[in-house]
């Protein structure tokens, strides 16, 4: 990663803490410096993650959710390989009931939502993941704060849109369920199909393939 970039994030960083008003736009004078950086060569995929990262936090910040560091509450897994047998509606990561893991627990990365515990063993845990057809959870899409609802499967959706809300296209959606963290990243609208209820596509903010490591939320 530049140096120049890193230095410009710690630096906006550390003035951020000084204040809710000025901590919001830190985050997105960083954002912004993570945008610029996109065209580099070597960091792309990086610099996407972490621009996404920040898109979730300054959204969250921007609508009062000042609580989406949840590094305190929650357990590192490492995920188990399922090359070349993939199957997108399910991980298997190294954690269960030794760590004291349970269903239905939030599983997460760089503040997006992956999925949540289905199983649990005693070292070893299944996750219900995004993509999974039966994965299916409210969620709001971006400033406006516009209810829907999350449908998982091999090209997720979002249903159930108020006819009488405009909403265009690459808007972050995030989790407004009970029992998850509110506010994690979910994916972008595309595409958007009228009716008398709204149907939209969602652009995730991953590929499985990618996954290596996962937080599960335990609070």
């Amino acid at each position: 990663m530049k140096k120049w970039l890193l230095v410009s994030i710690i630096t906006i960083c550390a003035y951020a803490v000084l204040s809710g008003e000025f901590l919001i736009e830190g985050k997105g004078a960083v954002l912004g410096l993570v945008r610029e950086s996109l065209s580099g060569n070597g960091e792309i995929e990086y610099l996407r993650e972490k621009n996404q990262e920040l898109e979730i936090e300054l959204l969250n910040l921007k609508k009062g959710n000042l609580d989406i560091n949840f590094t305190e509450n929650s357990v590192s897994a490492k995920v188990y390989s399922a090359y070349p047998f993939a199957d997108r509606s399910e991980l298997i990561i190294n954690v269960g009931e030794n760590k004291e893991i349970k269903p239905g627990m939030a599983v997460v990365r760089n503040n997006a939502l992956i999925g949540k515990i289905k199983d649990v063993k005693k070292r070893t845990s299944v996750v219900q993941t995004v993509f999974d057809q039966e994965f299916q959870i409210p969620v709001r899409i971006g400033e406006e704060e516009i209810d829907a609802l999350y449908v998982g499967g091999m090209n997720p959706k979002l249903n159930l849109i108020d006819s009488n809300k405009d909403i265009c296209q690459g808007k972050m959606i995030v989790s407004s369920a009970s029992g998850i963290p509110y506010g994690l990243g979910i994916g972008y609208t595309i595409k958007m199909k009228e009716g008398v209820l709204k149907e939209a596509s969602v652009e995730p903010l991953f590929e499985l393939k990618d996954i290596k490591n996962v937080s599960i939320i335990t609070d």
